[in-house]
């Protein structure tokens, strides 16, 4: 199973009507649509529509032929809406924080955090190869911890390079991509290098479970950005 469908799922499902999120949430989708390629389709919810009855006409929406991915409202209030068509959903969902200081006339840049693993560029890998394709430039993070630091850390030398160059061959292979590399907790560098770089948005890929205190990137990433957040499904085994 593949994250984005295929070549021809152009489509953006700008879901409207609840908690007066209408106008971020619409910008939005048209930022993404425009540099995908596609058009916005708006979904408009009734304000006393359950969650569960909400999500599960989102899902239906987005799990539509030539739906490429769902914008929806990323804050704290509408996390039972967010969070349920997000951990359901085959495809990319898009949250708009509430902290967006600014709303995205355009997607020029994106930060893309990956964590080494094949799943995780393998899931994220199809929507950030179509962004680039549409002219956004991608920005890969990568963070060690304090088991994974390499060698060349702490010195300047020709295998810090090497080591870039083959990270990116392996897991980011789209012409012009820029590697950051910080060390720590991951959950401490995403939010905060997305300002540094001034990015668009942040594509993170994620296996879509929240309990037990998983996914702290994902969720500290959508409370806290100020740029819309492309949560993108890893496929289960």
């Amino acid at each position: 199973m593949t994250t984005v469908k295929a070549a021809d799922a152009a489509e953006v499902l700008a879901v409207l009507g609840q908690r007066d999120a209408g106008p971020p949430v619409a910008e939005t989708a048209a930022a993404v649509a425009r540099i995908a390629g596609g058009e916005v389709r708006p979904l408009r919810l009734a304000a006393d529509l359950g969650s569960r009855r909400a999500a599960a006409r989102v899902l239906r929406a987005l799990h539509q032929p030539g739906i490429l991915t769902a914008v929806l409202a990323g804050d704290e209030l509408s996390r039972p809406l967010w969070q349920r068509v997000a951990q359901q959903s085959d495809k990319p969902v898009v949250l708009v924080p509430a902290a967006a200081g600014r709303r995205p006339s355009g997607i020029r840049k994106i930060l893309v955090p990956l964590d080494g693993t094949a799943p995780s560029a393998a899931a994220v890998a199809p929507i950030a190869e179509r962004l680039a394709r549409g002219g956004a430039e991608l920005v890969v993070l990568h963070v060690f911890d304090v088991d994974t630091v390499p060698k060349f850390w702490d010195q300047q030398a020709h295998a810090g390079q090497a080591w870039t160059e083959e990270f990116l061959a392996r897991y980011c292979s789209v012409p012009g991509t820029r590697l950051e590399l910080r060390r720590g907790a991951p959950a401490e560098h995403v939010v905060r290098v997305a300002g540094a770089e001034q990015a668009d948005a942040i594509a993170l890929a994620w296996s879509q479970q929240l309990d037990q205190g998983r996914a702290r990137v994902v969720l500290r990433t959508v409370l806290e950005s100020e740029v819309p957040v492309i949560l993108v499904p890893i496929p289960a085994p």
